[in-house]
């Protein structure tokens, strides 16, 4: 039980390098390239004055170029040309510069290209050797001499990640029951649920923090719904899920949601363990203002919570409850900047500090699962010092590391639709995916299903105003669902607005505006009308417009209201001729009653004429790919048999199919953080043998 600090004798971490699959291997039999072993070193100088090159192995040949005078290095070249363009081969002038501040090759290297970070420091440990004079040692640069990538990873892959699949001889090893992998809003669940439940617990988190998404996290509150009307819920879902959802799943979540969600509220100090114990809803924002509350700046700030009763519909698809009803609880927790990730780090505050039997490592990713035969023991981690440490777990691990949407090669087999938009997220290397896999879990076997959206550049995002591209052209039926933009702007050019990530340098895709008069508030009332904002509550929107405004992150702005379209256009950096040309003929469609360019519903053709003008440009990023690895309703990962993984959970969005679709469904508010609550929570309970 807890932390015994084993020492394990072995090689240090540097000297191992993932393996030694080369062992002591003279220059010419290790790959050595330049200019051949020098004699020793004079006596005066630890270096013999020159250059020297060497190579090791990594995704493909790493080439260390490396300069000396008598006493130090000088220069370092690190040739990265054969790695894979987007993962190792970004970094050779990182690596390079990291190789010259150490003056050796103890480097830290760089997290996400572990193959290339250590062959580099291979091919440097050989230039030393040859300026020393000494015989060259190096390893392959591969993980060790038994590495392998499984058929369902590739080695980009695995290079993308924090993860080494190679033979990893732990400095330390510590017992406990239940290890979990992620505090996000399944690892802190599972981590906290199991603690209580009495397991001793280590929670290994790669960040330096809590992290989390996303303001809303929902559940089913069985007390406010029919059982039928529940099952109701589960056959819709599953047909927006293009019916390749394990309803098993989908029940699993509707039964257990409601308590997932009240234990993460009250344990963030949002409300009492009994004022919602019976199912008590929050239906409106003043009652969610007012109870939902922690009383430090942390409260609901709004409730989308519904009772799914009688015809539901959105643009496309209806479905009938009847009189039956499934009602959800969809509390909206912040105001922005602050977040789900705000709230679980006090929840993981609290619970630790009731429970010293659950222990929390920041800032160490895991590298490595334990298996005993096909059972996995335990992880492999390593601490921020660079120190290999075993964690064992005698009762079962919770892999709980969010997706991988940050791991270009990932990314280009499973879910290469949001290839070329930009990612909110960062380092989701698919981690968790590939330990799992590595212990012979099955990746869910279809195109994998993502959530993109923008809420956070205006306030109104789904309302049939005109849309344009960023070269000023009408390109779509706005009558489409907010959630279905990411597929038509695959069409679309790209654009180079803030917020670029770092591997679209040229602009990405995703970007659109929404243009608008200020006689929007006049329109007759229908769904949307109901929705409409006032123009005195957009004012925080626009940039400069309100300093510091609470609940927006002030850096994902982008409204914009003008006395001129041509105005307008400059501030949205879009052509202001194509723009005046592309209203003139939306006013003419409008004036005649027929969209006969694209068709969009007569009602909501409403000419633009009145100034000031509005425009928001919209920036559709991806915010998650919600598919994972096959598991069964416990959260247990399972094999291509299909049978359970002794040890090993995966949840969050490393576990499915939950979904199946190729776009999230937008039905139920809150349904994906609700489902990481919901399946941490199953997983610690059952992980310590809570049923």
């Amino acid at each position: 039980m807890g932390r015994e600090n084993k020492q394990t004798a072995g090689l240090s971490r540097r000297d191992f390098l993932k393996g030694t699959a080369a062992g002591a291997l003279g220059a010419a039999a290790a790959g050595i390239l330049g200019t051949g072993i020098p004699a020793l070193a004079e006596e005066s100088g630890t270096y013999t004055p020159g250059t020297y090159s060497a190579t090791a192995t990594g995704i493909g040949t790493v080439t260390v170029t490396m300069t000396f005078d008598a006493e130090s290095i000088t220069d370092v070249v690190v040739d990265v040309s054969e790695e894979t363009a987007t993962i190792g081969g970004l970094y050779g002038e990182e690596l390079a510069q990291q190789i010259l501040d150490a003056q050796g090759y103890e480097i830290d290297g760089v997290s996400g290209a572990t193959l290339t970070s250590n062959a580099a420091a291979d091919a440097a440990k050989a230039c030393i050797a040859q300026a020393k004079g000494e015989t060259v040692e190096i390893s392959s640069g591969t993980a060790s001499s038994d590495y392998e990538v499984p058929d369902s990873l590739t080695a980009e892959e695995v290079e993308a990640s924090d993860c080494e699949l190679g033979a990893v001889t732990p400095d330390e090893t510590v017992d406990y029951e239940v290890v979990v992998v992620g505090a996000g809003a399944a690892g802190v669940v599972a981590a906290g649920f199991a603690a209580e439940a009495g397991a001793s617990v280590a929670l290994l988190q790669k960040e330096s923090a809590v992290v989390s998404q996303g303001n809303c996290g929902s559940a089913i509150i069985k007390s406010r719904s029919t059982e039928a009307g529940i099952q109701k819920w589960i056959h819709h879902t599953n047909g927006l899920d293009d019916w390749r959802a394990d309803t098993r799943l989908l029940q699993a979540y509707a039964e257990n949601s409601e308590e997932a969600l009240m234990w993460y509220l009250n344990r963030a100090g949002l409300t009492s363990e009994t004022e919602y114990g019976d199912g008590s809803k929050v239906d409106d924002n003043d009652n969610c203002a007012e109870l939902l509350n922690n009383g430090d700046g942390l409260y609901a700030y709004m409730s989308t919570s519904q009772d799914l009763t009688g015809v539901w519909s959105d643009r496309l698809d209806s479905y009938s409850y009847g009189d039956d009803h499934c009602y959800f609880m969809a509390p909206w927790i912040g105001p922005k900047p602050q977040n789900i990730g705000t709230a679980l780090q006090i929840v993981l505050d609290n619970v630790a500090e009731a429970n010293p039997n659950l222990e929390v490592f920041y800032s160490t990713p895991a590298v490595q699962l334990v298996m005993d035969g096909e059972k996995v023991t335990g992880v492999i981690a390593k601490d921020s010092s660079g120190k290999y440490i075993q964690y064992n777990a005698s009762k079962g691990v919770i892999l709980a590391t969010g997706d991988y949407q940050n791991n270009d090669a990932m990314v280009e087999r499973w879910c290469p639709d949001v290839a070329d938009y930009d990612k909110k997220q960062y380092h989701k290397t698919g981690d968790g995916h590939i330990l799992a896999i590595s212990a012979g879990a099955k990746m869910e076997p279809l195109g994998h299903t993502k959530m993109m959206h923008d809420f956070d550049s205006g306030l109104m995002y789904e309302e049939p105003f005109l849309y344009v591209n960023m070269n000023g052209e009408r390109f779509t039926n706005e009558y489409t669902g907010f959630v279905y933009m990411g597929n038509i702007l695959k069409f679309q050019g790209t654009f180079n607005g803030n917020n670029v990530d770092s591997n679209h340098p040229n602009g990405s895709k995703g970007w659109y505006c929404t243009i608008y008069d200020s006689d929007y508030e006049n329109w007759p009332s229908d769904e949307f009308v109901s929705s409409m904002v006032p123009a005195a509550a957009m004012q925080k929107y626009i940039p400069g417009a309100v300093e510091n405004p609470e609940g927006a992150f002030d850096y994902l702005i982008d409204s914009y209201c003008c006395d001129t379209l041509e105005e307008l256009a400059e501030k949205l950096e879009i052509p202001y001729e194509t723009l005046q040309e592309t209203v003139d003929r939306y006013n003419e469609l409008c004036e005649s009653g027929s969209d006969v360019d694209f068709g969009k519903p007569s009602k909501y053709m409403h000419p633009i004429k009145t100034a000031p003008f509005w425009g928001v440009r919209k920036h559709i990023r991806v915010s998650a790919v919600c598919s994972g690895v096959m598991i069964n309703e416990n959260g247990q990962a399972l094999n291509a048999d299909g049978e359970v993984i002794e040890g090993l959970y995966c949840v969050g969005n490393l576990g499915g199919p939950f979904y199946g679709g190729n776009d999230y469904p937008f039905h139920q508010t809150g349904l994906s953080i609700g489902r990481c609550y919901t399946f941490g929570m199953i997983a610690g309970k059952h992980a310590a043998g809570q049923e």
